[in-house]
């Protein structure tokens, strides 16, 4: 088995998650027949969260998602997408309201307002149904709806673990040299 394991820490947006892609693109050229994802993430952009998150549910070979800090935000949709999730001691994951950047905007119309709050209730749903149907199997398995539109949830490793958000908590471990591929962002 040829295990990769890509390294991630930081925040979401187009090019980091063009970068973990990117990643996992050259691991399978390379031979992977295994891809564990390291990650720390205090979250980020929607739209490049929710798209790594179907690329990596996309990848033809068992994935392994590894919470090597904080899982934030979308990050944690992204977290989701292991087959297999993991999370050292002392780790966290936060789940809060979703909201966007307007930059530079000055000025908005109803219409325009009004799509963006459409799109924000869709994107808190999306990331509801992804959290429910990863966490089913949870002994404390919840609904998260309330926290993404009103107050934060946090989850330690132990309480990641009863809601079904990872399957164990372990430190990561880094296979001996030669064991492993690596890769990382930065």
């Amino acid at each position: 088995m040829a295990l990769h394991i890509v390294h991630f820490i930081g925040p979401i947006n187009h090019s980091s998650a063009c970068t973990v892609r990117n990643l996992c693109l050259q691991a399978l050229q390379s031979g992977a027949t295994e891809i564990a994802l390291h990650m720390s993430t205090e979250g980020g952009n929607m739209t490049a969260g929710f798209a790594l998150y179907f690329f990596l549910k996309s990848l033809p070979l068992p994935l392994t998602t590894h919470n090597i800090g904080s899982i934030e935000s979308v990050g944690v949709v992204i977290f989701l997408a292991g087959q297999q999730r993991y999370a050292c001691p002392g780790t966290r994951f936060l789940v809060h309201p979703l909201h966007w950047g307007f930059g530079n905007l000055v000025a908005a119309d109803h219409a325009r307002v009004t799509e963006w709050r459409e799109c924000l209730d869709f994107d808190a749903e999306r990331y509801a149904r992804i959290f429910d149907e990863a966490t089913r199997a949870g002994a404390a398995a919840g609904d998260i709806r309330a926290h993404l539109l009103g107050h934060a949830r946090l989850f330690d490793a132990d309480q990641a673990l009863a809601a079904g958000i990872i399957d164990q908590v372990v430190q990561a471990r880094l296979p001996a040299a030669g064991a492993a591929s690596h890769w990382w962002n930065g």
